[in-house]
């Protein structure tokens, strides 16, 4: 078979991509191990090494040494090289992140919003990553993740719904692209946490599972084999809109009525205040019906959906705002009780706190993890093997 054009580039990007991964899992890591983690040959993994050593993607660390010989070098993640800036946009703020190769966050820098127009939203975020990034002007940035609240179609680059944000069908990937000069990845908040869990946690490689995203709005991450299912669009995970218990008639941004965003979201909890004569504002403290019904409504919710797809473990991430035990414990009880009579044992499940440096960060490491992956599919040609590939 001929290889197609440009075959050794791809081979050497492949190549690179596999050990930039087995450090990033193994940190720090002899060359030997790598040697035995990817497949490829002694000479081949010693000359793609000093090429990253060359570029600042790697680092030598101290000596260790074997059971004879010369000691060994080993090998970690470089940490001044280069960058991915990571932007969580919500209706009142940009909030950035500059995150390293090792995944420590390096700078951060928070910007108000003039407004929630595409336009002003755009330049708002632009002025942001510009200012987080003027105190590491030696490093390159690889790249700018932006996560937003809604539903999110990352290969298409569009908003497709953010009821925070008042947005249908925008593009906004395209437009950031344009301002920044600098590849975009654009996700939602839920999708972003769970890159952040699969690059950094190799506890969860491999796994299937479902998290969570509760805040503003609701949203739900499909985690097949330790990849984010995305669906059609970037549909998978309609938390938000699905319907939980009785008609009432509340109205959803979305434009339909009874969706669970309007009885478990802080959105919807307000709305419901708003709605029963009562002031909104802070649920501390608050263990109320209408708290109540959230939690319901909420872990009801969740264990349908982990009935459907059967993960091993469920992450359910509170924002502060919506933190409170009357809502996190009864979430919790609710999830458990529906399992009381089943035929199986429930996934684990885990109640986690995040906030805006966790959504920002884990759209950083959205672009990040392009660097310890490679297309393989697209290698089809030149190997049916990644891990056998050698340097031409």
């Amino acid at each position: 078979m001929r290889p197609r054009a440009g075959s050794k580039a791809l081979i050497r990007e492949i190549n690179e991509a596999l050990v930039l991964d087995v450090v990033r899992a193994h940190r720090p890591v002899a060359r030997a191990k790598i040697v035995a983690e990817t497949g490829l040959s002694p000479a081949t993994v010693t000359g793609i090494t000093a090429r990253l050593l060359g570029a600042g993607l790697l680092a030598e660390t101290d000596a260790v040494r074997s059971t004879g010989g010369r000691p060994a070098r080993l090998l970690d993640l470089g940490t001044d090289a280069v960058l991915a800036a990571g932007v969580r946009v919500s209706d009142t703020d940009a909030y950035v992140v500059l995150v390293n190769l090792r995944g420590d966050v390096v700078a951060s820098h928070q910007e108000p919003l003039t407004s929630t127009r595409p336009q002003d939203v755009g330049t708002t975020v632009a002025r942001a990553v510009a200012l987080a990034s003027a105190s590491r002007e030696s490093a390159t940035l690889i790249g700018v993740g932006v996560a937003v609240s809604g539903v999110v179609d990352q290969q298409g680059g569009v908003v497709r719904h953010s009821g925070s944000m008042g947005w249908e069908n925008v593009p906004l990937q395209q437009q950031l692209t344009a301002l920044m000069g600098t590849p975009v990845v654009l996700d939602s908040y839920v999708n972003a946490l769970a890159s952040g869990l699969l690059l950094f946690d190799d506890r969860l490689t491999g796994r299937n599972l479902m998290i969570f995203s509760v805040g503003a709005s609701l949203g739900a991450s499909v985690v097949v084999r330790g990849r984010i299912h995305r669906g059609f669009s970037g549909t998978a995970g309609g938390f938000a809109h699905s319907r939980v218990g009785l008609e009432t008639g509340r109205p959803c941004h979305c434009g339909a009525e009874d969706c669970l965003e309007t009885r478990a979201s802080y959105w919807g909890i307000q709305r419901e205040y708003e709605r029963r004569g009562t002031k909104p504002g802070s649920l501390v403290g608050r263990d109320d019906d209408v708290v109540a019904s959230a939690a319901d409504s909420l872990g009801t919710a969740v264990a349908n959906a982990a009935k459907m797809f059967g993960p091993e473990r469920i992450v359910v991430a509170f924002t502060p705002e919506m933190n409170v035990p009357a809502l996190t414990s009864r979430t919790e009880q609710v999830f458990r009780r529906q399992y009381a009579h089943g035929t199986t044992p429930p996934p684990a499940l885990e109640i986690a706190v995040t906030g805006p440096s966790s959504h920002a960060a884990g759209a950083a490491y959205t672009v990040l993890a392009q660097m310890f992956t490679a297309d393989s599919t697209s290698a089809a040609d030149v190997t049916s093997a990644p891990g056998t590939v050698t340097a031409g």
